[in-house]
């Protein structure tokens, strides 16, 4: 292929009623990136096409965008991959998913940073600086913790797909949460609890719809989704009671009850009575298409063959302890390991794939 289709996101607040797209005809050069190609119709073509960049290295985050519809960075995103990826002559530029562009490639950071600011991104020391005038220091141990998600980089590359923030804009999206988790983890930082606070705020914990979008789209594999989840791990450590963890312990004491969810009284029993006013219009829709027993309003029933439920149920806390859940392991960390034993200290040892 000697040409390709650069399809470029356009957008000027001041002229625009409506944003466009406007495709540019350049030549395939063997090692251009997307943001090369930027460059190359700016001098060439079109002078006045604005997008942010900076380092060039993917070190600087400035040049986040959506590329044929994923989140990413302009500079790592070599043109004839992306061309034999997607099988295709034309590469498509957007600003990146669920923010406000405000002219062509550039969009709108700041609403990201209001959010930003509720977990405290910087590190709070629980102790003084060491007498000696030294720099705080960490156990390697500690440190592989939160080593990946220390390389966030902010790009919000992570932000663009997240469904959870679609559906709800006050959602800290898994950006904020993120580097939330990288200093709640930390073992020199004194404000844990104060940063679980403001993730547990709102349903924060909740709302993630675990599709995983957050990690796939991470150019620096930091591992959004899976910080959600360890900060969930770690505020129940705290002893901080979520949703979710009511849930689930309303789930096995109904199955073990009963033998299945009692679907009527979840809300109330999860939520209070406030939740379960908020959910009613659910509720009554679920009960007209049959989905809810009003009988279960009154404790309802147990299954047929309960005994055999009791039989599986006693049979798997038997099993409780034999059982490990282990967070699916992208870089070689697995927090679960890590935080219980120092038996591997350095897990570089051994390639950091266990």
């Amino acid at each position: 292929m000697e040409h390709f289709y650069l399809k470029v996101f356009r957008y000027d607040p001041t002229k625009d009623e409506q944003p466009y797209y406007k495709t540019y005809k350049l030549p395939v050069e063997k090692g251009m990136t997307v943001l090369a190609a930027l460059f190359k119709v700016k001098e060439t073509q079109d002078p006045s096409i604005s997008f942010r960049y900076n380092c060039r290295a993917a070190i600087c985050g400035s040049c986040s965008m959506k590329i044929n519809g994923h989140g990413t960075l302009a500079c790592k995103e070599q043109v004839t991959k992306l061309l034999e990826k997607y099988n295709t002559d034309t590469i498509v530029v957007e600003p990146i998913g669920n923010v406000k562009p405000l002219k062509d490639l550039i969009f709108d950071f700041d609403w990201l940073l209001e959010k930003f600011k509720q977990v405290k991104p910087w590190f709070i020391p629980k102790e003084p600086p060491p007498a000696d005038g030294t720099e705080y220091r960490q156990d390697p141990y500690d440190h592989h913790k939160i080593d990946f998600a220390s390389d966030c980089i902010l790009c919000a590359s992570c932000v663009s797909e997240c469904n959870a923030l679609k559906a709800n804009k006050d959602y800290l999206s898994p950006f904020v949460l993120a580097k939330a988790y990288r200093f709640a983890a930390d073992s020199r930082d004194g404000a844990r609890r104060e940063r679980l606070e403001a993730v547990l705020d709102h349903f924060n914990l909740e709302w993630c719809v675990r599709c995983w979008q957050c990690t796939t789209n991470c150019p620096k594999e930091v591992q959004p989704y899976e910080s959600i989840i360890r900060l969930r791990i770690i505020a129940a450590e705290e002893g901080y009671k979520t949703p979710g963890e009511r849930h689930a312990e309303i789930f096995e004491k109904d199955i073990k009850e009963r033998g299945l969810l009692n679907e009527m009284l979840l809300p109330i029993r999860q939520e209070g009575v406030l939740g379960a006013v908020k959910r009613a219009p659910f509720g009554i829709k679920m009960f007209f298409k049959g989905k809810v027993n009003i009988a279960d309003f009154f404790g309802g029933h147990k299954v047929k063959r309960h005994e055999e439920v009791e039989k599986i149920y006693e049979k798997a806390k038997e099993k409780e302890k034999e059982v490990k859940i282990r967070i699916p392991q992208i870089l070689g960390v697995v927090y679960e390991d890590k935080r219980k034993t120092r038996k591997r200290a350095n897990f570089l040892d051994k390639g950091g794939n266990e």
